[in-house]
């Protein structure tokens, strides 16, 4: 110990000296090694010259201040942690009540649609077939005025075979046709197409035209992804409902048209093979 010198490491004993010393690669300062230096520099203070009252006085609040931020620290780390732990139950909740309201859902959907079975329907869809012979149906429901319609009849690897052009139609619901043939004239070959519909506004600018199914349920599945209505052998979602009874009046279109048959028939309906 120097009690002339200035305070060093040589002066504290070994303990204070090994605290120290393994706390030199750090740059931060513990709350305990700035008590073991505070203590370390009253001992080996000089006696002709004792530190002044209030240095010793800031030493100490210095010594609170980094006690109190230590502690700040402890608990911000603390609650950080509870509210990852809230953050990851809230989650669980969550998701569990998703399941749930899907669960729910299914089950409401599966007790209205069972009303539905032998009831004549209207479902979106784009499902098209062709048995080789006569026309096929291609219902549309038109949500205002539009200037053109455009049915391209795709094949199942969506190949665009037949592009059927409409006039200007009226808000509501057009039973169209397709004949069965190609661009070229020529017959398609029997099997599953879709019609994909785009319309033109009065304004020129996109309008809605849903394609639609309309015939009669027969059975009802439940799937994966939810409640299956059956029409013949096609299987239509649920949500795709979009009327009971289908009794829709096929409107009158104007201009010219590149169709042979407007289907006015309530009932038309050619299922999937």
């Amino acid at each position: 110990m120097n009690p002339l010198g200035p305070t060093s490491s040589s002066d504290l004993t070994p303990s204070a000296a090994a605290t120290l010393a393994g706390s030199t690669g750090n740059a931060t300062l513990g709350r305990d090694e700035f008590l073991l230096l505070l203590v370390a520099q009253l001992r080996n203070q000089d006696p002709t010259s004792p530190q002044e009252g209030h240095e010793f006085a800031a030493q100490l609040a210095q010594f609170s201040s980094v006690e109190q931020l230590t502690n700040i620290g402890t608990a911000m780390a603390s609650q950080s942690n509870q509210l990852s732990a809230l953050a990851s139950a809230l989650q669980g909740i969550q998701a569990g009540q998703t399941t749930m309201a899907d669960q729910l859902s299914g089950r409401i959907d599966l007790q209205a649609a069972t009303s539905l079975v032998g009831q004549t329907v209207e479902v979106a869809s784009d499902a098209l077939a062709w048995s080789g012979s006569g026309e096929v149906p291609i219902h549309l429901r038109i949500g205002s005025e539009v200037r053109e319609v455009t049915v391209t009849i795709r094949d199942a690897d969506g190949a665009a075979i037949r592009t059927i052009r409409t006039g200007t139609l009226a808000e509501g619901d057009h039973d169209l046709s397709w004949d069965g043939t190609l661009a070229d004239g020529s017959p398609a070959p029997e099997g599953a197409y879709t019609a994909d519909v785009t319309a033109i506004g009065a304004d020129g600018l996109p309008a809605s035209a849903t394609p639609f199914t309309r015939g009669t349920v027969d059975r009802l599945t439940v799937e994966s992804d939810g409640v299956r209505l059956w029409i013949g052998d096609q299987a239509v979602p649920y949500e795709a409902l979009l009327s009971i009874g289908g009794g829709s009046t096929a409107s009158t279109a104007q201009g010219p048209m590149d169709l042979r048959t407007l289907v006015s028939s309530r009932s038309a309906f050619l299922p999937m093979p």
